[in-house]
């Protein structure tokens, strides 16, 4: 047991050093998440909190490109360079595609930054063959090609065209895109015959939109006892929304209980959610199956679901 605590204590320190070194700047929300649970006997809450860091220059994506400068003042006025903008209408990314312009344009992870990059520069090569004005271009871009041919908002068009080609100007090749870290703390009570708490702590990162990796530590209290558990889930991206989940958890009291995680994830940003996974660790019971189904915003989700932890249906709520 004194191994144990060790290692959770590790594991909790190396959360907090990793949140430590991250450049500490705010996406576009810069106040906290919060997640609330219920259940018919227990509950949950959640704290997350966002950050964004910097990965590689935007002029490591430029080599193929037939319209650089432009395409940067493009994702500078349209995201500032964070790959995990979204709009309210679901636009996403660094170029911010909606999923259907995406789809068009060879885009099928709008949340991938090289995908996003060359699929703005297709789009304006598009255009710039058919109209042969680069403002032309760019206004459609912005209103869509519908509304400029029926006269709509031109002036929105005009206007976001001068400001793109005035930040196409004024910003490096050289400066870095963003990505994003959240740490999250968890805690509730399981329910009351046994009598049983938890917190946990964790953090959720990815790598360039093609991989998401949720890693956590869970110290569960019970009467005369204290089980750890050490988990870890990955999203493997299929397109914009579709992912397959992998991980595995591991659950330590007297003896050590150790077993992969398998799923599979759909979440539209601004949309439904859904996913079911099946964790391994905990032998075989129908009970262990995890499934939500969900539906939210930019601003807020609201989810039901069964957690195998507490053998029990929720309702989630996400501001």
């Amino acid at each position: 047991m004194k191994k144990a605590f060790y290692v959770f204590l590790l594991i909790i320190a190396s959360n907090l050093y990793a949140f430590m070194l991250d450049p500490l700047n705010y996406i576009t929300k810069s106040n906290l998440g919060l997640q609330v649970q219920f259940y018919n006997n227990a509950g949950k809450i959640s704290i997350y909190t966002p950050y964004v860091y910097k990965i590689v220059s935007y002029n490591t994506f430029t080599d193929t490109m037939r319209f650089p400068e432009i395409v940067k003042g493009l994702a500078y006025i349209e995201s500032g360079f964070n790959i995990h903008a979204l709009s309210n209408i679901g636009a996403m990314g660094v170029a911010q595609f909606k999923a259907n312009a995406a789809l068009d344009y060879g885009v099928n992870n709008a949340w991938n930054p090289k995908q996003a990059l060359l699929g703005a520069d297709r789009m304006i090569r598009f255009y710039y063959q058919k109209y042969q004005d680069i403002y032309t271009v760019l206004a459609i871009y912005n209103i869509g090609e519908t509304n400029y041919k029926k006269g709509k908002y031109l002036d929105a068009g005009k206007n976001y065209a001068r400001k793109v080609i005035s930040a196409s100007r004024k910003i490096s090749r050289n400066t870095n895109l963003y990505d994003r870290y959240v740490l999250y703390l968890q805690s509730g009570f399981l329910n009351e015959s046994t009598n049983t708490s938890f917190f946990e702590i964790g953090s959720i990162f990815d790598y360039l939109g093609i991989i998401y990796f949720d890693i956590s530590s869970k110290l569960i209290i019970q009467e005369n006892n204290y089980p750890i558990e050490i988990g870890g889930k990955s999203y493997f991206r299929l397109d914009h929304f579709s992912s397959i989940v992998f991980g595995y958890n591991l659950r330590y009291n007297i003896n050590i209980s150790i077993g992969p995680i398998l799923g599979y994830s759909h979440f539209e940003p601004v949309g439904t959610n859904y996913e079911l996974s099946y964790d391994f660790s905990k032998g075989f019971s129908l009970k262990n199956f995890q499934f939500e189904v969900g539906y939210g915003n930019k601003y807020w989700r609201i989810g039901l679901g069964f957690d195998p932890d507490f053998e029990n249906f929720y309702l989630r709520f996400l501001y």
